[in-house]
């Protein structure tokens, strides 16, 4: 008898451990001072599952984290959030000329990632080179109440990206790329001399819409517009500012056609504007607005204000 009860032991015996492992935490946290789970954040971004279905939400603790930061494609459905907007900061040196194939601070190439609370920061000194603070390069991501802090090409959004309440410094291009992106109620701050805006969709798609948000500038700036594009590489670009206050660092000319396509047809280009006033609420003179440049209707308007508009069947704001 005690023979067979051994044995019927045994198939218990062969069942590999991981079968009795604790399922994979919901919540991380990270703590330099190493109160949490992991002392830093990609650490904690490495922990989570791939390709989950349910979200993981990883909380960072205040302090300031010095690193590169890569949010893989397996990461879906990740939540990154920050203790404090200001006081969790994460911010570290990457450019063009140290790191030409990755020069972004943080990539975000996961869909279904969301940012929220904190501050990143690409260190890279001024006029060193393109220097994103992240890259995002994936589908239904969320950037809110962030602070993103570079000089040239600060932000690079290419996919759905709903950007909510956040401030936004930069000079050259610093918002770009080729996504579908809705600003909504955002600081764009021109730190010099350059162009806000470099939008290179596709004309099947919709391209970087800013919705009740402020541009404002540093007091020196001469020289500066909304936006520029070279219309024969990008005949479809798409940038609306509606319903925006602007500084006076904005040109009367408003917008950029350059590149060897300056002088190229542009009756597919979209650089639109609707109801734009200064920083004080009056309107904005754009009597003097480049040719190819156009103000909406408030029909239109009211069309490209719409979620389901821009993103189709992904609700950002949907709990």
């Amino acid at each position: 008898m005690k023979i067979i009860r051994g044995l019927a032991l045994l198939p218990l015996l062969l069942v590999p451990l991981s079968v009795f492992a604790a399922p994979p935490k919901s919540e991380l946290v990270v703590a330099a001072d190493g109160s949490g789970d992991f002392k830093t954040v990609q650490a904690a971004i490495d922990a989570v599952p791939a390709n989950s279905a349910a979200r993981t939400t990883i909380r960072v603790k205040r302090g300031t984290y010095a690193e590169l930061i890569i949010v893989a494609a397996e990461k879906k459905n990740l939540t990154l959030r920050g203790e404090d907007r200001h006081g969790t900061v994460i911010a570290a040196t990457n450019n063009a000329k140290l790191n030409p194939r990755r020069r972004e601070m943080f990539s975000a190439e996961a869909d279904g990632f969301v940012l929220e609370n904190l501050t990143l920061h690409n260190t890279t000194p001024y006029r060193g080179s393109q220097a994103e603070t992240i890259r995002v390069h994936a589908d239904r991501v969320v950037l809110r109440d962030c602070d993103f802090l570079s000089f040239q090409d600060t932000l690079r959004l290419d996919g759905r990206v709903f950007v909510d309440r956040c401030y936004v410094e930069g000079d050259v291009d610093f918002v770009w790329g080729g996504g579908a992106v809705y600003f909504n109620r955002c600081e764009l701050k021109a730190l010099h001399d350059g162009y806000l805006v470099q939008s290179r969709n596709g004309a099947d798609k919709l391209g970087y819409i800013f919705v009740d948000c402020r541009l404002t500038g540093a007091p020196d700036i001469v020289k500066y517009v909304l936006g520029r594009i070279d219309p024969a590489r990008y005949p479809a670009s798409h940038v609306a500012f509606i319903n925006c206050a602007m500084d006076k660092h904005i040109l009367p000319a408003g917008w950029v056609f350059d590149g060897l396509g300056a002088v190229a047809p542009k009756e597919n280009n979209r650089f639109e504007e609707f109801q734009s006033t200064d920083l004080a609420g009056k309107p904005v003179d754009v009597s003097q607005r480049i040719a190819g440049s156009r103000q909406l209707t408030a029909a239109d308007a009211a069309r490209e204000r719409d979620l389901a508009h821009v993103f189709g069947d992904w609700n950002p704001i949907a709990p």
